[in-house]
């Protein structure tokens, strides 16, 4: 999990910013998965930090959704 952080915060991955009054901030959890190589043996561990974003409520926490997604032409 230090190993992720590590990456995260040497790619520059969030900015530290003021959270509004009117806001609450949005939870997160650690996911974590075992990678095996092809005879079965561990290869790495890997952690993901991830947010609860279900916990957001259309219209009061957001208004807009975007999923970037690349257009077959693109490829």
């Amino acid at each position: 999990m230090e190993e992720e952080i590590q990456a995260l915060d040497a790619n520059h991955m969030w900015d530290v910013v003021a959270l509004p009054k009117e806001c609450k901030p949005i939870g997160c959890k650690w996911i974590y998965n075992v990678k095996y190589n092809a005879h079965g043996p561990v290869n790495r561990y890997k952690a993901r930090l991830v947010t609860k974003g279900y916990t957001q409520t259309h219209r009061i926490d957001y208004d807009e959704t975007f999923a970037p997604v690349a257009k077959i032409t693109t490829v």
